[in-house]
């Protein structure tokens, strides 16, 4: 299943709004890193034996209970608007629910076509967190 992951993976994020420059390669090896992070869960969607969408992140212990983080969610380009990625998203947060999951975060782009995708499905933004990176110069 992996290759149709990948295949799914590279044409989703590689497209608006994204335009990340993804090869099968490094998104192969992405996408294997975190199905075998601890606490992994992941979903897929399938029309008409299709890969449509995939989502997945991992769990971890913290002072409150189990945080969630997605670290990937996408659904294919020309699928998108049906309500695939609400369903999936829905569906997904139903398990984490029985699982009891105390919160579920994630990391996205600012603008309509990512964050308010989320914000319509009841995430917000985190006030009193920031993003902080450093890179290899």
């Amino acid at each position: 299943m992996i290759e149709e992951l990948t295949a799914l993976f590279v044409d989703t994020f590689n497209a608006p709004p994204w335009n990340d420059t993804w090869t099968e390669k490094s998104a192969r090896t992405r996408l294997r890193d975190i199905i075998r992070m601890p606490n992994f869960f992941g979903g897929a969607e399938y029309r008409d034996d299709r890969l449509v969408g995939l989502i997945m992140g991992h769990g971890e212990m913290s002072y409150d209970g189990i945080h969630f983080q997605i670290l990937e969610f996408c659904v294919a380009n020309d699928m998108k608007g049906q309500g695939i990625g609400k369903k999936m998203l829905e569906e997904f947060l139903e398990y984490l629910d029985r699982k009891e999951v105390t919160s579920v975060y994630l990391l996205t782009m600012r603008g309509e076509a990512s964050e308010g995708f989320y914000t319509a499905q009841g995430f917000g933004r985190v006030n009193d967190m920031c993003i902080m990176s450093r890179h290899k110069k």
